[in-house]
């Protein structure tokens, strides 16, 4: 039994011996991880609260239709635009990300 333990004590001298990375470029390549996590789940987090956000609109519109004085145009209006502004929220960080079609023809 001591023998185990002595054998897994010296074995776990090897992964002390690594010394891991360290300075600002270390710690910035640490966070790059996260934060491209984050962003994607804020990039798909748009769509779907855009999408929901439009699809909703559409309903209000149409319960605006049968009554007009119970649902307001402005909160149709509202929804709608809320809807599109998230939908093409992704798309404007890609063109200012990546560039203009248009400078890449020059």
């Amino acid at each position: 039994m001591t023998k185990k333990l002595l054998l897994l004590y010296t074995l776990s001298f090897g992964v002390y011996a690594a010394a891991p990375p360290s300075g600002i470029g270390a710690v910035a390549n640490n966070l790059m991880g996260p934060v491209s996590f984050l962003s994607d789940f804020i990039y798909s987090a748009c769509f779907v609260i855009g999408g929901s956000f439009v699809f909703a609109g559409v309903v209000k519109y149409f319960e605006h239709r049968r009554n007009p004085l119970g649902v307001t145009i402005g909160t149709v209006i509202f929804l709608f635009l809320a809807g599109l502004f998230l939908i093409s929220l992704p798309f404007a960080y890609l063109v200012i990300h990546h560039g203009s079609p248009y400078t890449l023809l020059k």
